[in-house]
């Protein structure tokens, strides 16, 4: 942002400027003085709306200048003249949470959790919402204490309306509603917060903020978190309550949030744990009496849809559940539109103190097996829809919202000369890749779902049928696997234009069945006939090569090779009944992890991990899928009973990006598991 400093002064003739104290989304901030009370001063420009008028920015400003809290920055002054925006603050110079944050012990990361309710919650009393709760805006002043700044800018700069006329926020903070282009609350703000205290106390914040964004956002739109790693669980019930997707499921204000806050955190470390901490507090008097009562710590109600066991990475045991059209949305202004339901004309509006009370109106699911009688191969497609349709109107590969029953779109692919034994999308989910038993590879474009249409040449060089295709995460690089022992590499950044990379791999002494990389793309894994798997180092496309010596174990062909998301574990599936687990975080040296899973009485055809890496789900040609608790990979173990009612082998299974519906695949139909 380019700044005129004579037309800064001009419009502040009271004051002295200073240097430039940092830039954010809405504008600069300049350091300044008061030269009549030589007081140090922050002075905030703000960028104007697109239609460049002030209409809504004093009356806002005003309301921001009147708030007066310990935990909030102090306005002093608004000026609107020549097109220019301006806010006098008390200058902060004690520093950010953002660089104070690393190492902070878990007390501290509550304290300053009460200190950011109690600053909502005084906002909130007065019709004030933040929008952007985050570390970057919340600082300390020169004796410690902490103030929540930027209180209403982003409602500022869009104008009154408190319906989200257009996605405004960080987004990895940014709540279901906030993306969907919904109703905003103070829920909306707790659901940054509990972002905020879940990474504060956790170290990583729910969902990878490296992830490419619409993927970050189908996560905070439907992926529920998983409990934040070695954190006390009364804290992680209370921190989770403040995640649900659904604002009406969220704590009914941000004060009830610091009462339960409060509770959770005496019950974890003691009475008079406030007192020890390194934070600035003023808080109110029953915020801290609940810091002091551990005996009667509450634990906050879980909501819908979250696992209520305290036990990490054991989910109820699911139950099949009928295609539910709003497991595939076919964009996130669709799901603006159909939730969360808007509130009836003559009904309350969502408060700090309350919620609308269509909320209590829960949409039940009907407990059976719901069978789509299509190929097995379109198991890919169906779960690709999770990842890819929000990406735009025509995305889905089946329209779903219609009918129950997904309905083909447009004709079949054809041009290939033999069956089709692998599919795979491309990141971006405008990329199709499919295998044929016909030794070659075609590209097709499905951005308009209705006409699909192949993209270049078909990729040839493999001398037998090619057996799995997979793309790099960055949608560049195509992997395929052949019957010819070898595995080839694609570069397909043109995808008109697709030329291999290097020379084929080999190493394999039998067919080769299934590939995949880890998350990062550097590595790919690689599973064969001759009852082994391969790493391969691929950082370098154009000259890959062997990661330490052959993963052995198994005594048949191994099938199906899944990493977790955080590339760490491997899981291998096999025609010797078993699945193996092996620790690759060092690729060099990998090892085996615990006994093998037992329990298939025949080939286990495909492995897949859910999100969250905690469970595993296979696919058996004993008809069955089987669940596995892999939250200890040194003793993994069963979750309930075999998925049954398939009538043939399951040959694929695979989890929507949520993690919450397990699609499974068979000669004669594709079955959907609610995960719970």
């Amino acid at each position: 942002m380019i700044v005129d400093r004579a037309r800064v002064a001009a419009a502040l003739p009271g004051y002295d400027l200073g240097g430039p104290l940092g830039q954010g989304a809405f504008g600069l901030v300049l350091a300044g003085r008061h030269r009549g009370l030589d007081r140090p001063v922050a002075i905030k420009i703000l960028v104007a709306g697109r239609d460049g008028t002030e209409a809504g920015f004093a009356p806002e400003a005003r309301l921001l200048a009147a708030l007066s809290h310990p935990h909030v920055v102090q306005v002093y002054d608004y000026v609107a003249t020549d097109g220019l925006h301006l806010i006098v603050m008390e200058l902060l110079d004690g520093g950010s949470l953002t660089r104070r944050r690393a190492g902070m012990p878990p007390e501290d990361a509550c304290a300053v959790g009460l200190a950011v309710a109690a600053a909502l919650a005084y906002a909130h009393g007065r019709h004030v919402l933040h929008r952007d709760i985050k570390a970057d805006n919340i600082l300390f002043d020169a004796t410690g204490l902490l103030k929540v700044v930027d209180f209403g800018i982003a409602k500022i700069v869009e104008g009154s309306d408190t319906t989200a006329s257009k996605i405004i926020g960080t987004p990895k903070c940014m709540a279901p509603e906030q993306i969907a282009e919904g109703r905003l609350s103070p829920a909306t703000d707790l659901y940054a917060l509990g972002v905020l205290l879940y990474e504060l106390l956790s170290g990583a914040p729910p969902f990878d903020p490296q992830l490419p964004l619409p993927v970050l956002w189908q996560h905070h739109l439907h992926t529920i978190p998983a409990r934040p790693s070695g954190v006390p669980t009364l804290i992680a019930d209370v921190v989770l309550h403040a995640l649900a997707k659904n604002p009406a499921d969220r704590p009914p204000s941000t004060h009830a949030f610091a009462l339960d806050l409060a509770h959770a955190a005496a019950g974890a470390f003691g009475p008079g744990w406030i007192t020890r901490t390194g934070i600035g507090l003023r808080l109110d008097d029953d915020i801290r009496t609940a810091g002091d009562q551990p005996s009667t710590a509450p634990r906050a109600p879980a909501p819908p849809g979250t696992r209520t066991d305290t036990s990490p990475g054991r989910p109820d045991v699911p139950v099949p559940v009928p295609i539910d059209r709003d497991l595939y949305p076919t964009a996130i202004r669709d799901v603006g539109r159909s939730w969360p339901p808007p509130p009836a004309p003559d009904g309350p509006a969502p408060s700090e103190h309350g919620a609308p009370a269509s909320s209590s109106r829960r949409r039940s699911r009907r407990i059976r097996t719901t069978a789509l009688v299509v190929s097995a191969a379109a198991v890919a497609v169906l779960l690709a829809i999770a990842v890819t349709a929000f990406r735009g109107k025509d995305s889905p590969a089946f329209s779903v919202r219609a009918s129950p029953v997904p309905q083909p779109l447009g004709s079949p692919l054809t041009s290939h000369t033999s069956w089709v034994e692998s599919i795979a999308f491309a990141p971006d989910g405008h990329t199709l890749a499919s295998a044929n038993g016909d030794g070659t590879i075609r590209l097709w474009d499905v951005s308009d779902r209705s006409a699909p249409r192949t993209l270049g040449a078909p990729l040839t060089g493999h001398t037998d049928r090619v057996r799995s295709v997979a793309f790099s995460p960055d949608g560049r690089t195509l992997a395929s696997a052949s019957h010819d022992h070898t595995v080839r590499l694609w570069d397909v950044s043109d995808r008109s234009a697709p030329h291999p990379l290097g020379t084929p791999l080999t190493g394999h002494t039998d067919w080769v069945g299934s590939v995949t990389f880890a998350p990062d793309g550097r590595t790919l894994a690689s599973a064969s006939g001759d009852g082994t798997i391969r790493l391969w180092d691929v950082s370098n496309r154009s000259t890959p090569h062997l990661l330490g010596v052959p993963l052995t174990g198994h005594t048949s062909w191994v099938v199906s090779v899944a990493f977790t998301r955080d590339g760490r574990t491997l899981a291998s599936a096999s025609d010797d009944h078993t699945i193996r687990l092996w620790d690759v975080s060092d690729r060099t040296a990998p090892r085996p992890l615990g006994v093998p899973l037992t329990g298939h009485t025949g080939w286990v055809w495909s492995v897949a991990f859910t999100p969250d890496g905690r469970t595993l789900a296979s696919a058996g040609g004993d008809r069955t899928v089987r669940l596995w608790d892999v939250s200890d990979r040194t003793a993994p173990r069963p979750l309930g009973v075999p998925l049954t009612g398939h009538t043939n082998g399951v040959r694929s299974v695979a989890f929507t990006a949520d993690g919450r519906t397990l699609a499974s695949s068979s000669d004669e139909a594709i079955r959907l598991w609610d995960m719970g």
